[in-house]
């Protein structure tokens, strides 16, 4: 066994033992998303980030000293905005390691504008050493409507070269990432065929399918003009059969999802008991923690509080218990969702949606 092997099976049950402790009680999260910046380079119809005020973003330094405090991490997700949009991406990706030896999963994704910027940067990271990188490529439709829905003429070609440049590299996992709404869900062949004329061997396994979600702290569209899809069975359905079956994690993870999604289109709930500040926590490009992507409650910052005392303190034992009695604003995001599948399996890969 290779020495590369071996690090990586310790970090895998590494995570594993992590999410058998949230499962044990734990209040100490294995996954973060980590917000990077406000700036992005689309001017999306469905996420309003672009539109807010830019502040100061935390610099490596100050991403690795409060990650150091905080060894439960093993799944980092770096996101924005548009994180290639900062000119330290691998920068991060070094403090992130360098901070959490113990890392598992490293992702992240990507609007796939900056082609020749975002291939740079992932190929050395991948000379990071870290045991699994993702990386999702956003994608709203074929071309007229991905450029329309993303607000930038060209959108769907620069993705594409993007998408392909990544595919072709070794040591990472691409995947293109769908966010369904009323205005793209009916689209979902004609988005597959316009992919295939660039990459003909892909398929529905190649999309990360999640459903169009309203946040005021992170997207800051509550009150927008897109709106969640409310029935998409047919999509859902032959999206779910192209994973259903498989024992790869990924296919295991997305296929609950998938499988479940039509009981969140149905009650606006999570169908799992959401494990948002104990399996998984959110952070934003100023470091201030909140329980997940939604439920916009401010816990403290961690540029002035340890990640843990947070968690410890008042604020967040409250809004640990507004999750668990599903009183929160309630959604069906990966961001929480996906940590939660995996911390209430084997359960969550075998639940139905309840009619």
């Amino acid at each position: 066994m290779s020495a590369g092997t071996s690090q990586r099976l310790r970090a895998y049950a590494g995570l594993a033992g992590r999410i058998l402790g949230t499962r044990l009680g734990s209040t100490r999260p294995f996954k973060v998303t980590l917000v990077l910046t406000d700036r992005c380079d689309c001017r999306c119809k469905g996420c309003l980030i672009w539109q807010r005020d830019k502040r100061a973003e935390m610099t490596p330094e100050q991403i690795g000293a409060f990650l150091r405090q905080a060894p439960s991490l093993r799944w980092v997700n770096l996101t924005g905005g548009e994180p290639f949009l900062r000119n330290d991406m691998v920068a991060v990706a070094a403090a992130v390691r360098d901070a959490l030896p113990k890392l598992a999963v490293l992702d992240f994704p990507t609007t796939a504008q900056r082609t020749d910027v975002i291939l740079r940067d992932v190929e050395a990271m991948t000379k990071l050493g870290i045991p699994k990188l993702f990386v999702t490529c956003s994608i709203e439709g074929p071309p007229a409507l991905h450029d329309e829905l993303r607000g930038r003429e060209g959108a769907f070609d620069n993705m594409i070269a993007t998408y392909k440049g990544l595919r072709a590299m070794p040591g990472v996992d691409v995947y293109l990432g769908m966010t369904l709404s009323e205005s793209n869900a009916h689209a979902l062949d004609d988005t597959l065929a316009a992919v295939r004329e660039h990459v003909p061997d892909a398929g529905l396994k190649d999309l990360h399918l999640n459903v169009y979600t309203e946040s005021g702290h992170y997207y800051g569209n509550l009150g927008g003009e897109m709106r969640r899809p409310t029935a998409m069975t047919d999509v859902i359905q032959r999206a779910l059969a192209a994973r259903e079956g498989s024992w790869h994690p990924t296919d295991m993870i997305e296929a609950a999802y998938l499988r479940l999604l039509p009981e969140h289109l149905a009650t606006g709930r999570s169908p799992l008991p959401c494990k948002a500040l104990r399996a998984s926590v959110f952070i934003d490009a100023q470091g201030d923690v909140h329980p997940c992507t939604v439920y916009g409650k401010v816990l403290g910052n961690v540029l002035e509080t340890p990640l843990y005392e947070i968690l410890d303190g008042a604020a967040a034992v409250e809004a640990r218990e507004v999750v668990r009695q599903d009183t929160c604003p309630g959604c069906w995001s990966p961001c929480e969702a996906n940590p939660t599948i995996v911390a209430t399996a084997p359960e969550s890969l075998t639940r139905r949606p309840r009619s």
